[in-house]
């Protein structure tokens, strides 16, 4: 059976009438009996029967039009269903968050309130997963090859107790080389960047708890249970009258937060949170944000 068979057995079904069916459909009324008559062929049952000048459908023909014309109706709708994916589809943006999670939340909270109708997908742990946006952080310095990417460079300071800062409001890294780290997970970009640094200063942490959440890093670090490496800027203030938050004096102590734009974007939409994402981190960088 083919599409248009059942389009022309449903259209005579409905009219009761060859030839004011072939009117409507657009097409010679001979090759409408001849579609009719080679369905009959195929199902090898007859559709319709004469009933004087017009004809009506059979049992057959009745259990074939009572199964085919829901099937029809929900065809003709798929342009309306393609026409609303498409809409959807244009307003939404998908965010690969691999770093600065907090910001780039901030972030998309502040675009939903300006744009309402944009839906979000945010990403964190599939790397196969296609993106719009992605938000990543690489050593201080490294090269960024994709076009369209922004890189903002932020210190790593280390929050420790306050009264283990100098006067000069630094901290020395060998100060603290058997105090307890608290650190994120290794499989974190930020953790493999500190890593990388720690090794070109000669320094080991004593990690004595590692977790792969940054609220979980943060609140502990904030409860004095160790000391620990927190991003200037991105990871927001340390809320604790006990802990400071103190540059490393070993200007290599920093890291770069890369923004960057996939090169065929899925969503409309993506262009311009793209944008907005560079000026909130552009803002939150500089300070304006905190």
């Amino acid at each position: 059976m083919e599409l248009l068979q059942l389009r022309y057995f449903h259209e005579v079904a409905q009219t009761q009438h060859m030839t004011n069916s072939a009117k409507r459909l657009g097409v010679a009324q001979p090759a409408l009996t001849q579609a009719i008559r080679r369905l009959e062929g195929e199902l090898d049952a007859k559709l319709f029967e004469r009933q004087g000048r017009n004809i009506r459908l059979t049992p057959c023909g009745q259990a074939l039009e009572e199964h085919i014309a829901p099937l029809l109706s929900g065809l003709e709708q798929v342009p309306d269903v393609i026409a609303q994916a498409k809409g959807a589809e244009r307003n939404t943006v998908r965010v690969d968050v691999e770093a600065a999670t907090l910001m780039t939340v901030d972030a998309i909270a502040a675009f939903r309130a300006a744009c309402p109708q944009t839906a979000f997908v945010i990403n964190q742990a599939n790397a196969a997963a296609r993106w719009d946006v992605r938000v990543k952080t690489v050593l201080a310095g490294t090269a960024v090859g994709a076009k369209g990417a922004h890189a903002f460079r932020e210190r790593i300071c280390l929050a420790v107790p306050r009264g283990h800062v100098s006067e000069s409001g630094t901290v020395v890294l060998t100060d603290f080389a058997g105090a307890p780290f608290v650190a994120l997970a290794g499989t974190r970009a930020f953790r493999a960047v500190c890593d990388e640094l720690c090794g070109q200063a000669g320094f080991t942490p004593n990690v004595v708890f590692e977790s792969d959440s940054p609220d979980v890093v943060r609140k502990f670090i904030a409860l004095g249970l160790g000391v620990g490496f927190w991003p200037e800027h991105s990871w927001g203030a340390l809320e604790s009258a006990d802990v400071a938050l103190a540059p490393i004096a070993d200007e290599r102590f920093a890291r770069d937060i890369v923004v960057e734009a996939a090169a065929r974007p899925l969503g409309q939409k993506a262009a311009e949170f793209h944008a907005f994402l560079l000026d909130f981190v552009g803002r939150h960088m500089n300070g304006e944000g905190e």
